[in-house]
């Protein structure tokens, strides 16, 4: 079995170390008023996305998602910054993070290594340390819980039985995971354009993993986007015909959609198929709480995008264009 797999695979054991590394790190004694958390890429960029679709409607404090060089204008001395880059060599993020210095106090890092772990130790900053040696974006157990842990910590927000949910039924996933439905899925977007559509509230920032795991997993382009958003405008783009043969819409639907969403997802895909395109519908296995129905579906999505590299002939770890990127910009 390929390592890529096997972290996934993984994830309950990943999610259980998580929680161990978080409950050995002090948790600074911050008291702010906004929060800004600093990163990029796919593993730090999906975890904020993740936890923004968590934690919408529990977080008492405006949370601002920044993956540039420089920093907005807002912070100040009463702004949480938490940076994180699973490398420590995030340029985008380094960048950033010197300007926070100047700005606030109150700086969390999270990393497993490099120029920001060292940063943390020159500057005494609080640094929570994540195993090295994985890819950033099959590291999201390591990244996205101790974040989770942190956010919630400041509000008294107890996760626990959530995280324990989690961690039950990925086991009952990893048991029961049907790799021919998966190598099913990979077939029937192969050759084809994946337009991924989430719901605002739950598969949103799944839409997102999804479209970034079949890149960097995959080796192919996908597109994203959230009901209700595409109906006031993208849908109108499906009445080029021409270019319908060559895309595949896929749903990342729930079992608790709100009947408005509901209705959204099912009025679209009778459109589609009425227009005659092939229309794929992907659930999570859990029907339990949110937490557990998004890592179920970031398990399965996870699988189906490793699954469409091998299935096409590429090594789902290889993503020597990036290494060639980063090659050229330090010329």
């Amino acid at each position: 079995m390929d390592i890529m797999t096997q972290w996934v695979l993984n994830m309950p054991e990943e999610i259980k170390g998580a929680v161990e590394i978080f409950n050995a790190f002090k948790i600074p004694d911050f008291s702010f008023k906004n929060i800004i958390l600093l990163g990029t890429g796919g593993g730090s960029r999906t975890t904020f996305d993740l936890i923004s679709t968590f934690l919408f409607d529990k977080l008492k404090f405006p949370l601002v998602i920044h993956q540039g060089y420089h920093i907005p204008n807002f912070m100040n001395e009463e702004t949480l910054s938490i940076a994180m880059s699973y490398s420590g060599k995030t340029e985008e993020t380094l960048s950033a993070l010197s300007h926070v210095i100047g700005k606030t106090k109150k700086i969390i890092i999270i990393t497993s290594n490099g120029e920001m772990e060292s940063i943390s130790r020159e500057k005494s900053l609080p640094v929570l340390r994540v195993p090295y040696g994985f890819e950033a974006r099959s590291a999201i157990p390591y990244l996205f819980f101790p974040l989770l842990l942190i956010l919630s910590s400041y509000q008294n927000l107890d996760v626990t039985d959530e995280i324990e949910e989690t961690i039950s039924v990925l086991k009952s996933e990893r048991e029961t995971i049907s790799f021919d439905e998966i190598r099913s899925v990979s077939e029937k977007i192969k050759g084809k354009i994946p337009f991924i559509y989430g719901s605002y509230g739950f598969s949103d920032s799944l839409s997102l993993r999804f479209r970034r795991q079949l890149a960097e997993n995959g080796k192919t382009l996908s597109h994203s986007n959230i009901i209700p958003n595409m109906h006031h405008d993208e849908i109108v783009g499906f009445m080029d015909r021409e270019i319908l043969p060559f895309i595949i819409p896929v749903f990342l639907r729930d079992y608790f959609e709100e009947e408005k969403i509901k209705k959204r997802f099912d009025i679209t895909k009778g459109i589609f198929e009425g227009m005659g395109i092939d229309c794929l519908e992907i659930y999570p296995l859990a029907k339990g709480g949110k937490l557990s129905r998004m890592f179920s579906m970031l398990f399965k999505i996870d699988l189906i995008s490793i699954d469409y590299g091998k299935l096409r002939g590429f090594n789902p770890k290889d993503v020597s264009i990036i290494s060639l990127l980063k090659e050229k910009m330090e010329e």
